[in-house]
């Protein structure tokens, strides 16, 4: 995948393989899992000395395209339990910053905006398996001892061009915009990994204000 020059995002230069660009290779290492629904005992060798994780692990439309995905996506509660699991056995690195979804939650106001009623539809129906994964994942973090983020990203969409940034969704403020790319989810992410602000909690992001919602 990481060969393929279309990621499914709106990037107007297309990516590569940063595994093949020697500037960026060095500080990479990829570790190879077979099914994150199989136990990986020593995962946590691979977190010691870390300064925070990135967990995207999970899906909230699996099989929307690839059939496959419809069992093999639903990994964000296996997938956490087990990365949960290993940054405690690490002992040494506290912050993970996830990613979930708006609409999971009945009464869930977070993000005031007309498609977060449709979203709540859409889970209590077609979308089922994927709303008990992501919310025994929620649960997960919410039980474990970890300093963590929920990022609950709204509309992204795949040929959104990207803006170089983001935005938060305050309680009593206007909706942000419904329509993001991933790389500037990505972005907000990696912001709060390094330079942490929002502690044992969740945040919707989005785009500016006003922005409609894609397709």
């Amino acid at each position: 995948m990481l060969d393929d020059e279309n990621w499914e995002c709106g990037c107007t230069n297309g990516h590569t393989n940063p595994f093949n660009d020697e500037a960026h290779a060095s500080k990479l290492t990829m570790v190879k899992i077979d099914s994150w629904k199989n136990e990986h005992p020593n995962l946590s060798e691979h977190f010691h000395e870390a300064d925070a994780v990135i967990s995207c692990l999970g899906h909230r439309q699996p099989g929307w395209k690839n059939k496959e995905l419809i069992n093999k996506g639903l990994v964000a509660s296996d997938g956490n339990k087990q990365v949960i699991r290993a940054m405690e056995e690490a002992n040494d690195v506290s912050r993970v910053v996830t990613i979930s979804s708006f609409g999971l939650n009945r009464g869930d106001k977070a993000w005031p905006h007309w498609a977060s009623k449709l979203m709540r539809l859409f889970f209590l129906t077609f979308m089922r398996k994927a709303r008990k994964d992501l919310q025994a994942m929620e649960k997960l973090f919410y039980e474990s001892s970890l300093d963590y983020l929920i990022v609950k990203p709204v509309g992204i969409g795949e040929d959104v061009v990207p803006a170089g940034k983001y935005f938060l969704q305050e309680p009593g403020e206007e909706a942000v915009g419904g329509n993001m790319a991933k790389i500037d989810v990505a972005r907000f992410m990696v912001d709060e990994a390094i330079q942490p602000t929002i502690v044992r909690g969740s945040k919707v992001v989005g785009s500016a204000p006003g922005t409609p919602m894609s397709g």
